[in-house]
């Protein structure tokens, strides 16, 4: 290349010197963990109770597991872990305290970045805050095997740009048709932006056992026939009184009651969800599809 663009000896030098300096193709990504969103199409589903039980399963099988609560101002991953963190995403995203400082941990094992509750200020964020959040994630993933988006339900930016920054999507809905009314109009939103993650859906609360399949099918059906898109499902949690009247502060189902069926089907869909995409462990992304360059790609392309 160097012949055709007829450089002279000087330009040839300064040109391999900065080639002997400049790292390897292979080396320009670093090993960073899975990122998985967790979304629903709206609240209620059981979503977070997905998210906590499911980051001490992964803690428990050997894993470095983050969630980051992304419902921005109304987040309650913390209030499901146990703990009350003195910094959350408010200092995070407004420039007070660094990813380090904001990591707090659970007394299960998963760290936590807390999204803030009641905080107005972060319900409508400018871009400047989704670049910090973008190097802030970079940042997490390059310290965990598994970093877990707990992201706000529906369909406003700041959940779909939270939601396709992460390598994979989980997405959590009811048998009712309020609950699956809802998961199609998210499903319909993400299928519209230029890259969408594969969708592995979760159907939380069903009546009887085997009622999830017969309602993933309902669902995959209509998105493959009117939004041309694939679901894969990966399982289906029972409704549980004992969930819906936990009190604050009690640690999650996984840890307080591990011989229940729920608690098994929470290992099922981990296992599942490893199965469709591989072991959650860290690796090295292809080049350029870290999850900092992801999240900063998508909002140039807004």
């Amino acid at each position: 290349m160097q012949d055709e663009l007829e450089i002279g000896s000087l330009g040839r030098r300064l040109v391999q010197r900065f080639l002997q300096r400049r790292p390897a193709a292979s080396v320009l990504e670093a090993v960073e963990g899975r990122v998985v969103a967790v979304a629903s199409g709206k609240g209620g589903t059981g979503k977070s109770f997905l998210v906590t039980n499911l980051a001490v399963a992964l803690h428990r099988a050997g894993r470095r597991v983050c969630v980051v609560d992304c419902d921005f101002g109304l987040g309650n991953a913390h209030l499901l872990f146990g703990v009350n963190p003195r910094l959350s995403m408010q200092h995070l995203l407004g420039g007070i305290a660094p990813v380090p400082e904001v990591l707090s941990p659970t007394p299960h094992g998963p760290t936590l970045v807390a999204g803030g509750s009641g905080i107005s200020s972060l319900a409508e964020l400018e871009v400047r805050h989704f670049e910090l959040l973008a190097r802030s994630l970079g940042t997490i993933a390059a310290a965990h095997d598994v970093v877990l988006l707990d992201c706000a339900a529906g369909i406003s930016t700041q959940s779909l740009l939270t939601t396709l920054c992460a390598e994979h999507l989980v997405l959590v809905t009811n048998p009712e048709i309020a609950a699956l009314t809802d998961a199609y109009a998210l499903i319909k939103c993400l299928a519209r932006q230029p890259r969408l993650p594969d969708i592995h859906l979760v159907v939380n609360r069903v009546l009887e056992p085997g009622q999830g399949r017969p309602t993933f099918d309902r669902l995959a059906e209509v998105t493959r026939r009117f939004v041309g898109r694939s679901l894969h499902y990966i399982g289906e949690v029972a409704e549980n009184s004992a969930v819906s009247h936990r009190r604050l502060g009690q640690p999650p189902l996984i840890v307080s009651h591990p011989e229940c069926s729920e608690a098994a089907s929470i290992q099922a869909i981990m296992h599942g969800l490893e199965l469709a995409i591989g072991p959650l462990v860290a690796t090295v992304p292809p080049l350029g599809q870290g999850v900092e360059r992801r999240l900063m790609r998508l909002l140039e392309e807004r």
